[in-house]
């Protein structure tokens, strides 16, 4: 659901092990990559059908820049750092455009230079299979008016109009012109990345895809012409999809030597395993509580005062405490409804919202309200007594309802449980508007990218019926923003009038964890890319 192309940071970097004084890397030896259940269909980057049907796969999100460099990569902290360009520049008054200045050094696995042809070659091809593309890549490549090469090292990109989003979706990963002209695309790279002539390996990041036993594994070793700092200092990195369904288990028996993109309920497990290290942050998805102010939902939530009570009445803290304060005690509350707490854009535009419960009842009874002889207050005949839909198999979930309806009962609104399972509860309740309440994460929308699919009026994602003019002018004006300080003005500026208008509750971001044996060094939190800085991971020894 409103998948995104932007990941963001570890909000909380601990360790579940003291880690080592700085030492210095060793070359050589296997890594064991825990993978199990995250196979896909084919390998082809950028198509839909080998994103194996799931909202959110870390082997697929890994495995493309790990083999083909984009031009800009996504850091652990949601900033773009530039990767196969040393920098690009924009131009702010029309004609729109953006020029890419392609690194020197930059080259492919055959010692070929990357260059500006590589670039448009790449753009020519995903349009030319734009209706294959996974979900929300065809839509923003259509801005593109013109794409040029100057010269070797230079592209020049003229949009249709500013396109704030552009880093991570243009040239996420550039394909080598060279061995791919005159190929069918989304066939040829099913089962592999290579030169189709020599079948040998391409690349032109620190890895290359050696061999793919469906079923078991895959087999990506060192590019030895990877133009980056350094080449890798591990010879193979093995990916396993057949590992035990336990990643702790199999970290514990030294069949596999990093498992990423992890719950955070295997905290407890992880504790208690001798000779590996973890560390936890920032999770792909946003848990908060949508309030359906349209049809469907109860009349009294149309009012911002009774909104506004709800989020007085509510103690997230104590929430987040509750399910995080046992495994990650520096978890926060999120303070805003577009930007996680990890982001550089960050602003606690909802920190108003602490537990008051005296203020919920004064703005209950600004309302109109009064209660009646069992505590719960009545508006213009209508009692507070509000359906709250939430998944019925999720013991977070339910102990997260449990809390919400003891807090709102001691201020005089009754809370309604309406247990579902996650495909009733997104797939037909929250999308026919039957709700007042409902609980659920978004899987994706970091760093403000789908914030106008949410918030914006009419948008296809806004299950709230929320519709105010100023927030989605703003949301519009977001996305046709090339500067990225004027961009993060415009989205806070839109989360703090939702900060008044209360369409939703922020809750919290969830918790990944990232988890690999003592010997493996070099192994940092990312949220989903289970083979990030993969040239920086070193093993104490040759396996």
């Amino acid at each position: 659901m409103a998948l995104a192309a932007v990941l963001a940071v570890s909000l909380l970097v601990v360790s579940g092990a003291g880690g080592a004084g700085a030492q210095t890397p060793t070359r050589g030896g296997t890594v064991e990559v825990w993978a199990a259940k995250l196979e896909t269909p084919c390998v082809t980057p950028m198509i839909e059908a080998c994103f194996s049907g799931r909202a959110v796969n870390p082997f697929s999100y890994s495995l493309a820049p790990t083999v083909l460099a984009g031009a800009f990569r996504i850091r652990p902290d949601a900033t773009y750092e530039p990767y196969l360009v040393s920098r690009a520049d924009t131009t702010e008054r029309p004609p729109y455009t953006l020029t890419y200045h392609i690194r020197p050094e930059a080259r492919w696995s055959d010692g070929v230079p990357v260059s500006a042809g590589d670039f448009v070659f790449t753009h020519q091809t995903l349009m030319r299979h734009k209706g294959q593309l996974f979900a929300g890549t065809e839509e923003p490549l259509g801005r593109i008016e013109k794409i040029s090469a100057p010269d070797s090292k230079t592209v020049r990109v003229v949009l249709r109009e500013p396109f704030e989003g552009w880093r991570p979706v243009f040239f996420a990963i550039v394909l080598p012109r060279h061995v791919l002209a005159g190929r069918d695309y989304t066939s040829v790279w099913k089962e592999r990345i290579e030169n189709p002539t020599t079948g040998k390996p391409i690349g032109s990041g620190p890895l290359l895809l050696k061999s793919w036993e469906r079923g078991r594994s895959l087999t990506l070793v060192r590019n030895p012409r990877y133009w980056g700092p350094h080449t890798s200092y591990v010879d193979r990195v093995v990916v396993r999809f057949d590992a035990a369904l336990s990643p702790v288990d199999s970290l514990a028996r030294g069949e596999v030597d990093s498992a990423s993109a992890l719950p955070s309920d295997l905290i407890p497990a992880l504790q208690g395993t001798p000779g590996v290290e973890w560390h936890t942050g920032f999770a792909f998805s946003w848990d908060h509580l949508e309030i359906r102010l349209g049809k469907g939902g109860h009349p009294m939530l149309r009012s911002r005062l009774v909104r506004r009570a709800l989020a007085y009445g509510i103690d997230r803290r104590k929430i987040v405490n509750d399910i995080f304060g046992g495994t990650v005690r520096s978890q926060q509350v999120a303070d805003s409804a577009i930007f996680p707490p990890s982001s550089p854009n960050y602003r606690k535009n909802w920190s108003q919202y602490r537990y008051r419960p005296a203020e919920s009842r004064r703005l209950l009874e600004q309302a109109g309200c009064r209660r009646g002889t069992d505590g719960i207050y009545v508006c213009t005949g209508q009692k507070l007594s509000f359906r709250f839909g939430t998944r019925g198999d999720s013991a977070i979930r339910r102990r997260t309802l449990d809390l919400v309806r003891a807090q709102l009962r001691g201020v005089g609104i009754e809370v309604v449980p309406e247990y579902a399972s996650q495909q009733v509860l997104l797939n037909q309740i929250v999308p026919s508007g039957r709700f007042d309440l409902a609980e659920f994460a978004w899987f994706g929308p970091s760093d403000g990218q789908n914030a106008l699919g949410l918030f914006g009026c009419g948008a296809p994602n806004n299950y709230t019926g929320y519709c105010q003019r100023r927030v989605t002018a703003d949301l519009e004006r977001a996305k046709r923003i090339l500067d990225a300080d004027e961009w993060a003005e415009a989205l806070n500026r839109a989360d703090a009038q939702l900060a008044r208008d209360v369409p939703v509750i922020p809750f919290y971001w969830g918790v990944g964890v990232t988890a690999h044996r003592a010997t493996l060094h070099g192994v940092p939190y990312h949220p989903i890319n289970i083979l990030w800085n993969v040239e920086n991971w070193w093993l104490e020894s040759d396996r």
